[in-house]
């Protein structure tokens, strides 16, 4: 029984040692990833909205404001690159806006810096808004400004959203393949957070006849482990936190019947969902008449659905300062597929879109932000302790002195 309860401890502890900082939190920051975290304070919410609109406009425009995807500025576009046919450009790099705005409220609130005016710094070496993993822990190199990556809080969208366009590189297409469509994006969103079947939006774990991410007055759209990640994404489109940040997009969703039911990484071209946005600055605009609900069948778009659904890229060399896409969470997950960590605020709970908040300040998220607790919820947390605790009294009763431990460390690819 006792070596039994040892043989759990020690490897739930190896479990929980799998992060950079087990038992912290975003804010303070961690302290044991590639560079230490920046001192500044974090823009208004106005001077957020247009900085996100700056970013959007792709690194052929905004220069030196952020990084400059290490020349992989372009990306394919057209129904050409899903099927056989159908037009197959090469365009620049672009986002709609509110996908952008979206993706790092669910991140991060926002938020560069913690109220201490140091950079927000998850476990798992997430950086900033973006809360950017790639090349940010100890002994890894990147091709982008690590040192920038924490004290700029544009920069760090700037990088975040290249690793968001390698994710649209590396998906299949959803309609014919145009960046300027949001929801265009749905499977790249999907990959953002990882490729992993914890967002499947198939996943038995989530409720078949779930209401949108914050839908208002509904408890249970409320909690973020009720959906997959980019429904969360697609929820705060629709419902930001306030009015400044920007105006709300009911965004469409794909037919999940079109879905691999089971899949990590989706396997193949889905259609455009009816009601889609052109993703235009400051505001996406209805492409036609009406929102799909969230499964409704929808035809097929023409073509044939690539072969081994990854979206071919335009011939540019790999980028050297994004790690390639293993299949897995951007942060540790059980063998169970529990939640994974879905951005800074994860354990924050609200209740929809609030007022106008004006020019107002970033606001500091809840106590732990949802990435910190290392084993809540996957790993274990105290009761790991506690194991641990009376195996090594029991090996004492018996006269053996415990040896020595050493703690495994985790590398995310």
């Amino acid at each position: 029984m006792r070596a039994a309860l040892l043989g759990v401890a020690i490897a739930l502890a190896a479990t929980e040692a799998s992060a950079q900082c087990s038992g912290g939190s975003a804010c303070p920051p961690c302290r044991s990833c590639r560079v230490a975290p920046a001192s500044g304070a974090n823009p208004s919410v106005t001077e957020m909205s247009a900085l996100f609109d700056r970013i959007a406009a792709g690194p052929m425009a905004y220069g030196s404001l952020g990084w400059d995807f290490a020349g992989r500025n372009t990306v394919g576009a057209g129904g050409g690159w899903c099927s056989g046919s159908g037009r197959r450009d090469t365009v620049a790099v672009t986002f709609p806006c509110v996908l952008l705005k979206a993706i790092y409220l669910t991140e991060s609130s926002w938020r560069q810096f913690c109220t201490t005016n140091e950079t927000v710094i998850s476990f798992d070496c997430g950086y900033g808004i973006a809360q950017v993993t790639s090349g940010m822990r100890r002994g890894e190199t990147s091709a982008y400004d690590a040192n920038r990556v924490a004290s700029s809080a544009a920069y760090n969208v700037s990088v975040g959203a290249a690793i968001l366009t390698d994710k649209w590189r590396a998906s299949p297409c959803v309609g014919d393949n145009d960046p300027q469509v949001v929801e265009d994006w749905y499977f790249a969103t999907w990959g953002y957070n990882g490729f992993s079947t914890r967002n499947n939006p198939n996943n038995p774990m989530f409720a078949a006849d779930r209401r949108e991410f914050r839908t208002p007055g509904l408890a249970s759209a409320q909690v973020r482990g009720n959906y997959p990640y980019q429904e969360l994404v697609w929820g705060y489109a629709h419902y930001p936190l306030s009015a400044a940040h920007y105006a709300g997009v009911a965004l469409a969703y794909p037919a999940r019947g079109e879905i691999c039911a089971s899949c990590g990484r989706p396997t193949a071209s889905i259609s455009r969902p009816a009601g889609s946005h052109r993703g235009t600055c400051p505001t996406a605009a209805p492409m036609d008449a009406g929102v799909a609900p969230m499964d409704v069948p929808v035809p097929r778009d023409n073509g044939v659905p690539i072969d081994n659904g990854v979206r071919p890229d335009n011939g540019i060399a790999p980028d050297n300062g994004i790690a390639p896409d293993t299949g897995a969470l951007d942060v540790a997950v059980t063998a169970t597929d529990r939640p994974g960590d879905l951005g800074v605020d994860a354990v924050a709970v609200d209740v929809g879109a609030s007022a106008d908040a004006g020019d107002e300040p970033l606001r500091e998220a809840d106590e732990g932000c949802g990435c910190g607790v290392a084993g809540s919820g996957r790993g274990g947390g105290p009761w790991i302790a506690a194991l641990a605790a009376l195996a090594t009294a029991s090996s004492w009763r018996r006269g053996r002195r415990p040896g020595p431990r050493s703690a495994a460390r985790r590398s995310r690819g």
